[in-house]
């Protein structure tokens, strides 16, 4: 049982010696529960950026994947373990790119864009989009108290038949 926790443990990002420590089959059942709840985007990922808050906390990972069956990109935020567990109000935007981003980071030819926010512990909920063809970008923010960041990707994961990729 616990080494079936600890397995869920890892696919919902949590630390596994955390989940492991006591366990009973009340909160193996929960443990599973939480696991189906948090984000899952099909495909591969195509991108993985750490998020510093502006103290220097690595804070979470940015997660953009793209399923090439289906044309979804979707992304989502995952804390770290120096912050998992702490409710912080995160903001994920998926941006769709005519092109791949200038030198300073902005997104070409913004075609759509789509924002989830909230209040999370752990993982946010996740963004999707629909993209044929173009580049992805994704944007964020994380604060808690007096720990606040903001960050961008670039726009370098391009899918399709895109001018300027």
């Amino acid at each position: 049982m616990i080494i079936g926790l600890a397995a869920v443990a890892a696919l919902a990002g949590l630390p596994a010696t955390s989940a492991a420590a006591t366990v009973s089959a009340g909160q193996a059942v929960s443990a599973v529960s939480a696991a189906a709840q948090l984000p899952n985007c099909s495909g591969t990922r195509v991108l993985r950026f750490p998020f510093y808050t502006r103290e220097m906390l690595k804070a979470a990972y940015i997660h953009v994947f793209y399923d090439s069956r289906t044309s979804t990109a979707c992304a989502y935020l995952n804390s770290t373990n120096a912050t998992w567990g702490t409710n912080k109000h995160m903001t994920i935007t998926l941006k769709h790119c005519a092109r791949r981003s200038d030198r300073y980071g902005q997104c070409i030819g913004q075609l759509q864009s789509t924002t989830v926010r909230g209040w999370y512990p752990g993982r946010s909920d996740t963004a999707r989009l629909r993209v044929g063809r173009g580049c992805l970008m994704a944007t964020a923010r994380i604060w808690w108290g007096k720990n606040y960041g903001l960050t961008s990707t670039r726009s370098t994961v391009c899918v399709g038949n895109t001018a300027g990729a």
